[in-house]
């Protein structure tokens, strides 16, 4: 009973605490509007890449979709670093392509070659765009050289990146 006691109390106590912490201030107005107006952009083009994708009716076009959809967020990910130089955005934006790469092309590349014989059209479809997809993440995979290519966040989203080629092989 008494075990029950401490432990009830310590995580009380420990509760209290971590509610204590708070989280982090609130972005002003002003860095809010920046950041709005520049992701405004790219979430205009992510919708309609995500409608475009709801539309496909086969694993090949939904790949497809997919890969316009990373190049989208490979532009502006190159655009964080070389013209912005925000680490933290930067590393935000590889976890994205990997993710983008990882759950959406890869899984529907891979059904795509199951689907098409490679003698059909579509299958050579599904060849091509199986080799510039791992064209575009050998690209896309290597951290861009300035201020973000030290910080160790991007130095790990990156190197998830790059496991990828495996996935889309």
């Amino acid at each position: 009973m008494a075990r029950v006691l401490l432990l009830l109390t310590t995580f009380g106590v420990l509760a209290a605490w971590a509610g204590a912490q708070g989280g982090p201030p609130p972005l002003d107005p002003a860095d809010r509007a920046k950041l709005f107006k520049t992701d405004r952009a790219l979430l205009d083009q992510l919708v309609n890449h995500s409608l475009d994708l709801s539309k496909a009716d086969n694993p090949l076009r939904q790949a497809q979709e997919c890969q316009a959809a990373a190049r989208t967020l490979a532009v502006y990910l190159r655009r964080a670093a070389a013209d912005e130089r925000d680490a933290a955005r930067v590393a935000e934006m590889a976890g994205l392509l990997t993710d983008l790469v990882r759950d959406g092309l890869a899984p529907n590349l891979r059904v795509a070659r199951q689907t098409f014989p490679d003698t059909s059209p579509q299958g050579e479809q599904v060849k091509q765009l199986g080799e510039t997809a791992l064209k575009d993440l050998e690209a896309w995979a290597a951290i861009p050289e300035g201020t973000v290519a030290d910080d160790g966040k991007v130095k790990a989203a990156f190197a998830a990146l790059a496991e990828l080629k495996a996935k889309l092989k």
